[in-house]
């Protein structure tokens, strides 16, 4: 096996990004051990190839093969300016080379900020349109941006199924949300904050 490190622009992620500091501090120990290695599959979905039994090799591994799964808190993240949010539901399934799947799912919230928000609603005004349209544009920015701009965080919520799947994609993504929900908080925000606008829409 070659010992020489990949170079980091084939690095996809820190093996502090995959797992957890104790699952690491486990690793260092016992990098070889069947039930250790059982759970590196478990964790990232991946596993080790025959040979990869030092630390420094699984490491390497990790971290050209597996993406991050460890996210940052959302409280470390500044707060967004105000404006409205809209609830998300990410879902996404996962495929790798040991030929199987496991779905996953989170929510977060999705900010348009005020700004924004009301470039959006008086273009939509200026366009003739109403209400329906500037839910269809912060619709498109929700399918368009949310992976992007949020960071939810995603849990399994299924079993792994090891059948034969078509693992050419390393996963299938989606978001799903209530366009009435959009509807609702966006005249809840010109009511609130410019009533004038709220007899245009």
């Amino acid at each position: 096996m070659n010992d020489t490190p990949p170079p980091p622009d084939q690095r996809q992620c820190s093996i502090a990004e995959v797992f957890e500091a104790s699952f690491i501090e486990l690793l260092k120990l016992v990098p070889a051990n069947p039930y250790v290695r059982a759970l590196v599959l478990k964790f990232s979905g991946k596993l080790p190839p025959a040979g990869c039994d030092s630390f420094d090799a699984l490491k390497d591994w990790v971290e050209c093969h597996c993406v991050k799964r460890i996210r940052k808190p959302a409280a470390s993240r500044p707060a967004a300016e105000d404006g409205i949010r809209i609830n998300v539901d990410f879902s996404e399934t996962e495929y790798g080379r040991a030929n199987y799947s496991v779905p996953r799912s989170g929510r977060e919230g999705f900010r348009v900020g005020a700004d924004e928000l009301l470039e959006i609603i008086r273009d939509s005004i200026e366009a003739g349109a109403g209400i329906q349209e500037v839910v269809e544009v912060i619709a498109g920015r929700i399918d368009d941006d949310a992976w992007n701009q949020c960071e939810p965080a995603m849990d399994d919520c299924g079993d792994y199924d090891y059948n034969e799947h078509d693992a050419t994609d390393t996963s299938d993504s989606d978001v799903d949300y209530s366009k009435d929900e959009i509807r609702s908080a966006v005249l809840q925000f010109v009511r609130e904050n410019h009533p004038e606008l709220a007899v245009q829409l």
